[in-house]
């Protein structure tokens, strides 16, 4: 063995390992990219008629209408603050599933939505005996 071959093959080892974790960190970044933020808002027009949650780059506002008696219409922004949302999807999860309500299932928005501006949509009508409710929210960045 030539003096100083043992250092060379100690290097060529630690700069495979090093090659492998940077590849590694570059797979599970990408993951990590498409893992949704969940938000989840309560909804109900007798302890809560109007809810804001505000992650400091996305802000989620949910607030109630009362359409006629013991009917309402359930209302809601995605704001981008700061960087923009590539999609969202929401559902609206009450204590009882409602039969008739327009839309009731999952609403899915497509981006990019840039900074600062919305999405906004609705249910409707929801009867006061399904709630309480929660919004569900989904957000990819």
């Amino acid at each position: 063995m030539k003096k100083g071959q043992g250092s060379v093959e100690y290097l060529i080892i630690i700069a495979v390992a090093l090659i492998l974790i940077g590849m590694t960190i570059y797979y599970l970044r990408g993951t990590a990219e498409n893992v949704p933020q969940n938000i989840k808002v309560n909804v109900d027009p007798f302890t809560s008629p109007s809810s804001t949650i505000d992650t400091g780059d996305v802000k989620v506002e949910v607030w109630i209408e009362q359409v006629s008696s013991g009917e309402y219409k359930v209302e809601y922004k995605i704001w981008a603050l700061k960087s923009p949302i590539k999609k969202a999807q929401l559902a609206l999860v009450c204590m009882n599933k409602p039969e008739n309500v327009a839309g009731y299932q999952v609403i899915t928005h497509t981006g990019p939505l840039k900074p600062v501006n919305y999405w906004s949509n609705y249910w409707t009508p929801v009867k006061d005996v399904y709630f309480p409710c929660y919004l569900d929210v989904y957000i990819w960045k």
